[in-house]
């Protein structure tokens, strides 16, 4: 008996455990999708752009820590996929593209063929991989290197090209090994003598701080960290919401340009500053200066990838290694040495009167009855009825920056990171809600942000994905509206939205959906849309940002870069 080479690409998915595969129909990919309608196994969620298919595959990557895969066709298809692609690029997720190229007899000849450009290289700058598999006798071979390539390391997308001939050829069933017999295993451990050094230095520091980057979430190395942070009495910032719950009591919250004052002003005052998994990037470091890291602070720098140590800042010391194995490590020597825990009764004070003052000038506006609704009063009435493991995806622009300002967090959250672009929450967010359905998974996306994706919606209802999305409607693109404001001299083009009811909208696709305009009525519509048990989107009347930035808060999201 033989077997189609689509056939065998789904057998190697099935060998990797993969469970769930978002995409978008096409003629080139007709045999791959017909041997996934004949595995139950996998559960193939049709999206209504594959744009948003990308988005998904990396939201399921996160939630999952597992490769998250995407299809599409050959052509326009595989360049709808790639805005999500370069997403997961920047935010190291694991992401599997699949996408249809031309047949091998054809390709060559540009533009006299249907569809044809030379997709590998055109995903190549955002992956790790980016390979047309040219013939079937090499699926199995090509599809173990791309799960290999995606999940070694500091982790990342990969592209392989699957011609419509070679979906179609017949051959003997291949042997597929186990992936186990296809990868390394276990965690990278840092050099022992690095991680000595590491620990004197952190001891003999008198103002230390640790630094959690988002490669810690991927090392899952959260408990470790928190370990580490408690026996000794220090403090942790963030670079990234929730990496460690921010109601610790030695959580500072995230640094960065929309960062909280207690971050800002604890990293500066310190003498040491101890980074996992950190790139210390743009956003994170006020543009690479010394904003928010401290000129004269000593560095260590954990991570996997041994290429970001001293790439922005010269470092004390560089340990390439698992961020949670180099913690585990850390405080496991910290132990040995027999001195017991550090209480640091004088630190721990410093930091929760510093917190308690930030929350005291929060106040107002989170409890505020104006109308328009306040942007904290949104965030903060939504944050009342969540409990402290719901899911929640942040879109990018004014509505992330205010987010990460006012909104805390105590699970990671999904969010563009560094590549910014819009519209992939709300499908993060529904790949975290197929990953986790027994939890409440939210999505904060402002209206701009919505209409890019508004048709996901109907994705959502199609496959009963019970999300709630908060939008936070005042019609404009607010960060780019303020620059106008402030540096234009109120010349605004380009960022003024015809943005419609988005709660008859989302009616309309099958969802609920609930329209709030007064304060009061927040808690109430968020209740029915948890409640509601189908995809919900509650639309919010907000203010202008630049007329809320005259309040207490003085955040300034326009000068995120």
């Amino acid at each position: 008996m033989q077997v189609s080479g689509a056939d065998v690409v789904v057998e190697c998915l099935k060998a990797e455990d993969v469970t769930h595969v978002f995409g978008v129909v096409g003629s080139s990919i007709l045999d791959l999708m017909d041997s996934l309608a004949r595995s139950p196994q996998i559960r193939y969620v049709q999206t209504q752009h594959e744009q948003a298919a990308a988005y998904m595959a990396d939201g399921y990557a996160r939630v999952t820590g597992r490769p998250g895969v995407c299809v599409a066709t050959v052509g326009p298809g595989a360049t709808n996929l790639i805005g999500g692609v370069a997403q997961a690029f920047l935010e190291s997720s694991p992401v599997l593209a699949l996408c249809g190229e031309v047949h091998t007899l054809h390709y060559g000849k540009g533009a006299s063929n249907f569809h044809e450009i030379e997709q590998s290289l055109v995903y190549k700058p955002v992956t790790k991989l980016a390979v047309r598999i040219e013939r079937p006798d090499r699926i199995v071979e090509i599809l173990g290197k791309a799960f290999r390539v995606a999940t070694s390391g500091r982790k990342g997308p990969v592209y392989l090209g699957l011609p419509r001939d070679v979906q179609k050829a017949r051959i003997a069933p291949p042997e597929i090994p186990s992936p186990r017999r296809l990868k390394a295993q276990g965690a990278v451990r840092g050099d022992a003598a690095q991680v000595r050094a590491a620990v004197e230095l952190l001891l003999s520091a008198s103002r230390p701080v640790l630094l959690a980057g988002g490669g810690l979430r991927w090392a899952r190395g959260r408990d470790a960290m928190i370990a580490l942070a408690e026996y000794l009495g220090i403090p942790i910032a963030l670079t990234h919401k929730g990496l460690v719950p921010e109601d610790h009591p030695l959580c500072v919250g995230v640094i960065g340009t929309t960062a909280s004052p207690v971050a800002a002003e604890t990293v500066q005052g310190s003498d040491l500053i101890v980074a996992f998994g950190c790139t210390f990037s743009q956003v994170a470091t006020g543009s690479y200066g010394n904003k928010f890291i401290p000129e004269k602070a000593r560095i260590v720098h954990v991570d996997i990838d041994p290429t970001e140590i001293g790439k922005s800042y010269p470092v004390e010391l560089g340990i390439a290694g698992d961020a949670r194995e180099v913690l585990e490590e850390m405080v496991a020597l910290c132990r040995d040495r027999g001195q017991g825990p550090r209480s640091n009764p004088e630190r721990r004070a410093e930091l929760a009167a510093l917190r308690a003052e930030w929350e005291r000038s929060l106040q107002a506006e989170r409890t505020s009855d104006r109308v328009p609704i306040t942007r904290l009063r949104m965030l903060h009435d939504l944050r009342a009825v969540l409990d402290r493991h719901a899911i929640v995806a942040a879109e990018s622009g004014a509505t992330h920056g205010w987010f990460v300002y006012g909104f805390p967090c105590y699970e990671p959250i999904l969010e563009p990171g560094d590549y910014s672009i819009m519209g992939s929450a709300v499908c993060m967010a529904m790949a975290a809600k197929i990953a986790h359905p027994d939890r409440p998974v939210v999505s904060v996306t402002g209206d701009g942000a919505m209409m890019m994706v508004l048709g996901e919606i109907a994705t959502a209802v199609a496959n009963n994905i019970p999300i709630v999305i908060v939008v936070p409607h005042n019609s404009v693109y607010g960060n780019m509206l303020r620059k106008q404001h402030e540096h234009f001299e109120d010349r605004f083009i380009g960022t003024r939205l015809y943005v419609p009811d988005l709660a008859e909208v989302a009616r309309g696709l099958g969802a609920h959906g609930e329209r709030v305009e007064r304060p009061a009525d927040l808690i109430p519509a968020y209740r029915r849309a948890l409640a509601s048990r189908k995809p919900a989107l509650v639309d919010v009347v907000i203010g202008n940002d630049w007329d809320e930035l005259e309040a207490p808060t003085k955040l300034r999201v326009a000068d995120r870069y």
